[in-house]
């Protein structure tokens, strides 16, 4: 099958491919999305089989939730998910609703702990959320250890007093973590586990399937086990994590097909321009092509 969607003379089925690809300029997953994937889509009805190839740092959640779905309503059989370079954070979310990743060599996902833009000194940082909660717990158990001391608590008090100390962003950044837990122990469960279940002649019961899921959640939420955001999570390790990975090797003709056609996306948006603006996104299938600047 080459990565257009045309039956192959190996006899596979044909697939419908439909990429979503961050150019050099960058782009995050935002809410402009769904109007760009819903018009393919449609255009596309609906198919047996539907692969997304995505490229993307991340970006909003709930896109990503919603960019599943929409996928997911167009396809009867099979959804997967290729990532010829890397899907992070928002687009890791997005692998997670598919039957399973489609993976390379230089493939990579990320983990999809939530992360919050702050100014530390007149300079931008981007931090995680569960940094913040693991801050504000830290200091409230130091303001309690120095009253049971007798000594003042005042240092700490101020600390607390401070804008990402408060309690209501505190809790924003619980519900962050949260909803990325429930992405997970959502779709997880419903598709991707099954399918590698019985990729191998397997069965378990639906509530050891909940649990794998919830421990897979866990494994990619973790800041203190992946440390950084960006921390490459490579096609190897997000099989050991438990997820379905199906691992191209660097020689097999479908990998070397999938990333000329990465490749060669990317030349198109580096070279692509107007004005003094460089393409951000290209959404685009076998029938049509629409780049964002």
């Amino acid at each position: 099958m080459d990565p257009l969607g045309r039956a192959s003379t190996q006899g596979d089925p044909p697939r419908r491919l439909l990429c979503y690809l961050t150019g050099p300029a960058g782009g995050s997953i935002d809410h402009s999305d769904a109007a760009a994937i819903g018009s393919m889509l449609d255009a596309i009805g609906d198919c047996d089989r539907l692969d997304l190839m995505i490229n993307s740092p991340g970006g909003v959640g709930e896109v990503a939730e919603k960019i599943i779905e929409m996928c997911r309503s167009h396809c009867r059989k099979e959804f997967r998910v290729v990532v010829p370079n890397f899907a992070k954070s928002a687009a890791t979310m997005i692998a997670l609703g598919a039957d399973a990743i489609v993976m390379g060599y230089v493939s990579e996902l990320g983990p999809i702990d939530p992360q919050y833009t702050i100014s530390v000194g007149n300079m931008v940082q981007v931090v995680s959320g569960q940094s913040f909660i693991q801050a504000y717990e830290a200091t409230q158990a130091e303001v309690k250890k120095a009253i049971k001391a007798g000594e003042s608590p005042v240092g700490y008090l101020t600390s607390l007093n401070t804008s990402t100390m408060e309690p209501a962003f505190i809790e924003h950044c619980r519900r962050g973590i949260d909803f990325s837990r429930d992405i997970a122990k959502k779709f997880l469960p419903k598709y991707q586990l099954p399918a590698l279940l019985a990729s191998r002649g397997e069965t378990r019961h639906p509530s050891t399937i909940k649990k794998h899921a919830k421990r897979i959640a866990e494994d990619l939420l973790s800041a203190n086990t992946r440390f950084s955001h960006g921390r490459l999570i490579s096609g190897e390790e997000a099989r050991d994590v438990g997820l379905n990975v199906h691992l191209l090797a660097r020689e097999d003709p479908g990998w070397n097909a999938y990333w000329e056609l990465y490749t060669r996306a990317e030349v198109y948006m580096q070279m692509r321009t107007v004005g003094e603006f460089r393409v951000a996104k290209l959404f685009f299938d076998r029938d049509s092509t629409l780049p964002t600047y």
